[in-house]
């Protein structure tokens, strides 16, 4: 089997893309987009100086929650408060962490693993999970999302080995990188619980990927094969994104595209199904669990 060309760029899920966070524009809030070399695209917004939560955020029973208070360290938790946990904090509602503070703890708080809300806007520090944790949110509209714990990026498994410590938007400059325990997963079973979450690539290494993590959905609808895709979650589940020459014919003006993942024992004929020009590639995973994994690709 082929090898197939890794991304050069982490395409993680939350900032989901490679970039720099720009001085403000004219208007102050409009929310730009900006476009890489190897074709990852950056949802980024103005840095503000800030540091208060916005005058009109309330809690259910409609108190107006204090601001977030001192900095602290993710993963050490060191908020000495304890109706405090350590948060990440955007001041602008565009989900990229500026800085960890102390923020306000619900009582009662969910527990990791457990569905949870956030407050005011995704990036406030307020949400209802517990201490060590934050809701990562897979529903734009309600809020809503699901617990996860934070973890030492030194340390690449977590949960007991049944997850990844992945690292978050730590290739965009002047933000915080955020270390969550994500669960890992099967790309071919696409096994995440909830379902509605897919199975992606993790960190990318010089043979392919190390491995798969289970991820929110985007927020916006997936993208089936062959469309052109900038970010990890981008794709339906069971496509995953790819540089566009190991497609047929690219994908329009994109430098990546969606193509679905294969098993190597099945060999060439379900990718074939797809396009008569693609073969099941190895993924080439240094982890022997993921020998089986391919992609659909053209030979390279």
């Amino acid at each position: 089997m082929q090898r197939l060309a890794s991304l050069s760029c982490v395409l993680s899920v939350l900032v989901l893309g490679c970039g720099t966070k720009p001085s403000s524009d004219e208007t102050g809030t409009t929310p730009t987009t900006t476009t890489t070399d190897d074709g990852a695209t950056t949802f980024i917004e103005q840095t503000s100086t800030s540091t208060t939560v916005a005058d009109d955020t309330v809690d259910s029973s409609g108190t107006v929650p204090p601001g977030p208070g001192n900095d602290c360290i993710l993963e050490d938790n060191d908020c000495t408060d304890p109706n405090e946990k350590c948060m990440p904090w955007s001041e602008d509602a565009d989900r990229i962490p500026d800085r960890a503070r102390c923020c306000p703890m619900q009582d009662n708080p969910d527990l990791d693993g457990e569905r949870c809300t956030v407050l005011d806007y995704d990036g406030s520090c307020l949400d209802s999970c517990e201490s060590g944790t934050m809701c990562l949110v897979d529903d734009p509209d309600s809020l809503e999302g699901l617990c996860r714990p934070f973890c030492d990026p030194g340390t690449p498994e977590c949960n007991g080995g049944d997850g990844t410590c992945k690292s978050f938007f730590e290739l965009i400059p002047d933000s915080l990188t955020v270390p969550l325990c994500m669960d890992k997963c099967d790309p071919l079973l696409q096994d995440c619980s909830p379902p509605s979450w897919h199975c992606i690539p993790d960190t990318p290494t010089p043979s392919g990927q190390s491995g798969f993590i289970c991820v929110p959905p985007p927020p916006q609808e997936p993208v089936p094969v062959f469309g052109g895709c900038g970010l990890a979650n981008d794709c339906d589940q069971g496509l995953v994104c790819v540089p566009a020459s190991r497609v047929p014919d690219g994908c329009g003006a994109a430098l990546t595209c969606c193509t679905a993942y294969c098993s190597l024992s099945e060999g060439d004929t379900p990718c074939q199904d797809i396009d008569p020009a693609l073969v099941c590639v190895s993924w080439m995973a240094p982890d022997p669990t993921w020998n089986d994994v391919g992609v659909c690709a053209l030979p390279s």
